[in-house]
């Protein structure tokens, strides 16, 4: 996980706190931009890590087919 993985998720549970504190108070209206912004703190980190996800998928293909192919030719030339 980078740096700024933790401090979105960080950020979004510091809102969360924030956001459930405010409600308690009853100033929900007032403070919808709170949880709001807690939304696109959680949102923005599942996005990056479903990218870091997919992103070593594809490395993991790369890497098996690029062996599969050594293989093949290893066999041929025996």
């Amino acid at each position: 996980m980078k740096l700024i993985d933790t401090l979105l998720l960080s950020a979004s549970v510091g809102f969360l706190i924030i956001g459930i504190y405010e409600i308690m108070m009853g100033r929900f209206a007032e403070n919808y931009w709170v949880l709001m912004m807690m939304l696109i703190s959680l949102f923005i980190y599942g996005y990056r890590k479903n990218l870091r996800v997919e992103k070593e998928k594809m490395q993991v293909t790369q890497k098996n087919s690029s062996q599969g192919k050594n293989k093949t030719k290893g066999s041929l030339k025996k």
